[in-house]
């Protein structure tokens, strides 16, 4: 393991000064009163761009949205006690002002500096790409701690955003170092990367997974979403730890070896030898066996990721091999909550991208019975890539027997509309008789698949995976599927009682 580096915990910092350091300029009030306080004495002890968030001695950072400008609320932030605005336009306010041209492309920056620059006190791993990430961070830290390093994970399971927006992060950062965390593994999603949130990041490593359709909404093209992904090993990770058995991995290759110090290459067949159950998934490597919890042989690639991580980080290849057996199923990705007392296999995962629901399906099928079918309940987020919708269809037909199409998070949008939509990627089968179920309700799907799957069949509840809500014209409604599954299971329990 890396000597760790350290430094001091975040100090109050007078808006002058960080204006320096983010190439900012600093703007005065003109209607201070000479013999008072100069400006230059006024410090920030934090900083938002959330007005609600606001305390004493606080910058508010007015970034400007797609739906909201925050220079609207810095009334309501100077009421709150902020003690100056970040701005990209100057107001008529009697605080001091930084202003830059973009609050938003600086504001990972400025967060960094006024929490003391938390990357540089501990190594910080980061990984992207489409698939696997939440798991990847969770074996590198299920690794690292086998090894003996305190290690906290940061991404989807804990907060609203897979990665935090920048003054978030730099907090938990400084704090998680001021606790005495030895690492942090981060999801870095490539909307943050757009955005800015990891702006002024050091990493002491950059994992990148693998690339496939999704986010188009945003991104508009695969070529848009590659370069996002991409801003992650533009010079800011130490090490590139790429997958190359990915076309686009071998781009970042190439394009790594001229900006980031070191580049360490590894694919899924590192990983050989693998063998799957409901137990989990062994194999081999680098020529030592290996076992974890995992279900799906997918899997394999996220441990080949998380031991290739951790070997580059300066860990012992032999301790890797032992402590990948610290490495366990995360809620919500091929998560069982079926029992031994039930004669079906329901697993919940997260797969809400083609690419992704095909693995998903593809693992779960080797843990059923030898002639069991296999069941995909499954929908598409509403207000989000269209285009997606019908390859999800086209990927459940290709590797599930019976598909159930229902709602997830329909947000604004018909979910009629949506599952047609996915039922138009569905070629091999068009009604009821050929496999394909139609269920909006989506707790009356997953009782349908349950109560008619038979022995030995195994059923695939994807889309939402560890998210407890289910959001439906502009409202939420509580929903977990794993809470919901569990209780249609008990009731086939009862009825073969």
């Amino acid at each position: 393991m890396p000597e760790q580096r350290s430094s001091s915990p975040a100090m109050p910092i007078s808006v002058e000064e960080l204006a320096a350091a983010i190439g900012g300029t600093c703007v005065l009030p003109a209607n201070r009163r000479s013999g008072q306080a100069t400006d230059s004495a006024v410090v920030v002890r934090g900083i938002t761009h959330d007005s609600r968030s606001v305390t004493p001695s606080t910058l508010f950072a007015c970034v400007v949205g797609k739906h909201h400008d925050g220079h609207h609320f810095a009334a309501d932030a100077l009421h709150a006690g902020a003690a100056a605005l970040l701005v990209s336009q100057v107001l008529d306010v009697d605080v001091p002002q930084i202003v830059v041209a973009d609050v938003r492309a600086v504001l990972g920056s400025a967060s960094a500096v006024v929490w003391g620059h938390p990357w540089r006190r501990f190594p910080v791993v980061g990984v992207t790409g489409t698939s696997g990430k939440t798991t990847v961070t969770h074996a590198v830290a299920a690794i690292a701690s086998a090894c003996g390093t305190t290690c906290e994970v940061m991404g989807t399971l804990d907060g609203t955003h897979t990665t935090p927006e920048a003054p978030e992060l730099c907090r938990r950062l400084s704090q998680a170092a001021d606790a005495g965390t030895g690492m942090v593994v981060l999801e870095v999603s490539s909307h943050a990367l757009a955005q800015g949130r990891v702006n002024g990041a050091s990493f002491a490593a950059g994992v990148f997974t693998n690339l496939s359709h999704e986010h188009l909404d945003f991104h508009e093209s695969m070529e848009e979403y590659f370069n996002a992904k991409a801003r992650l090993f533009d010079g800011r990770s130490q090490i590139a730890v790429l997958n190359v058995a990915d076309t686009w991995g071998r781009r970042l290759a190439s394009m790594a070896a001229g900006t980031t110090a070191e580049v360490v290459e590894w694919q899924p067949s590192d990983i050989d030898q693998v063998v799957v159950s409901t137990e989990g998934l062994s194999g081999r490597w680098r020529d030592r066996a290996v076992h974890c919890g995992l279900l799906g042989r997918f899997n394999a690639a996220n441990v080949a990721a998380a031991a290739a991580t951790a070997s580059a980080l300066g860990f012992d290849d032999d301790a890797i091999a032992g402590a990948i057996a610290a490495v366990s199923p995360v809620r919500g990705r091929l998560w069982p909550v079926s029992g031994p007392a039930d004669d079906i296999t329901v697993l919940v995962d997260y797969a809400h991208k083609p690419d992704a629901l095909a693995a998903a399906l593809a693992g779960a099928r080797e843990l059923g019975a030898a002639g069991g079918r296999l069941w995909a309940v499954f929908g598409a987020g509403g207000d989000r890539d269209q285009s997606k919708r019908a390859l999800m269809g086209a990927a459940a037909d290709r590797h599930a027997d019976v598909l159930v199409l229902t709602s997830d998070n329909p947000r604004s949008e018909d979910p009629a509309r949506i599952a047609s939509d996915i039922a138009a990627g569905v070629v091999s089968r068009r009604d009821a008789d050929d496999g394909l179920y139609v269920e909006l309700d989506r707790s009356s799907a997953i009782s349908y698949a349950v109560r008619n799957a038979q022995a030995g069949d195994v059923l695939v509840v994807a889309g939402k995976g560890h998210e407890t809500v289910q959001v439906t014209a502009g409202h939420s409604v509580p929903f977990d599927d794993a809470v919901v599954a569990t209780e249609h299971l008990r009731q086939r329990r009862s009825a073969q009682t």
